[in-house]
């Protein structure tokens, strides 16, 4: 089956194009959820305060606040990750679905795909690459959620960030480019153990990245447009859904 825009990678901002183009578009993941990038990262984001540009961005941030995201200058997305779910039930979404090549020829892009109903073949004129891409990036962070309910304050050599939930503090622990997750985790672990009398809630299993003002251009006519570069999931949906009308 043909498609006008294939997009890797379930994100935030491929589900603002897949907002846009409907049916004349397919979006496939390797993971089983969507919009990992931001949720599964624990970067929750800042520039809530920036003007959004599109009808369904702003549609949504509405939806955020109904769901309970906000608590003044605080965020906490799992509180309306089902909502962003929903967004993609009448869209063309492959979960659990390893991308196994992407060839480039004159009619455009044939990306094979291996899931579930094993091996298939998808065409599209233009391919979109909306994941994380870590040679474009200069910082990356492995983060964990403290929780800090008995008021005490977590020491200032630690990065750190609040979101939703006035007892629990994000620690951003920044890793080597080259760490992998088992590496990065041990890292985690090394700071924990100096943190006495508080508990570790959770550790992301999605790094954050900091990427570049410019992101570089694929030699392989991809289009390379992370949606982890932007400052906030809504904004990320938002050039999302811009892009798709483009398109």
């Amino acid at each position: 089956m043909g498609f006008d825009v294939i997009v890797l990678g379930a994100t935030f901002l491929g589900a603002g194009i897949a907002e846009a183009l409907g049916d004349r578009c397919l979006m496939i993941d390797r993971r089983p959820q969507a919009g990992y990038e931001f949720i599964n990262s624990l970067k929750f984001g800042h520039r809530f305060d920036k003007p959004l540009k599109t009808e369904a961005a702003r549609s949504l941030l509405e939806d955020f606040k109904q769901n309970g995201a906000f608590e003044g200058d605080r965020i906490c997305l799992f509180e309306c990750a089902p909502h962003f779910y929903s967004l993609l039930l009448d869209k063309n979404v492959l979960l659990n679905t390893e991308i196994i090549s992407v060839e480039h020829n004159d009619d455009g892009f044939t990306v094979t795909t291996h899931g579930v109903s094993g091996y298939r073949v998808h065409k599209a004129k233009t391919v979109i690459d909306t994941r994380s891409l870590p040679d474009a990036a200069t910082e990356k962070y492995l983060n964990f959620i403290v929780n800090t309910d008995k008021g005490a304050t977590l020491p200032d050599r630690l990065d750190t960030e609040k979101f939703g939930y006035e007892c629990d503090t994000v620690v951003k622990c920044r890793v080597n480019m080259s760490d992998g997750y088992q590496t990065a985790r041990k890292k985690v672990f090394d700071i924990v153990t100096t943190l006495e009398g508080f508990k570790v809630a959770m550790v992301a299993d999605e790094f954050e990245y900091t990427f570049k003002n410019e992101i570089p251009k694929s030699e392989t006519g991809i289009t390379l447009f992370p949606s982890q570069s932007y400052a906030n999931p809504l904004l990320a949906y938002d050039a999302g859904v811009i892009l798709g009308g483009e398109l």
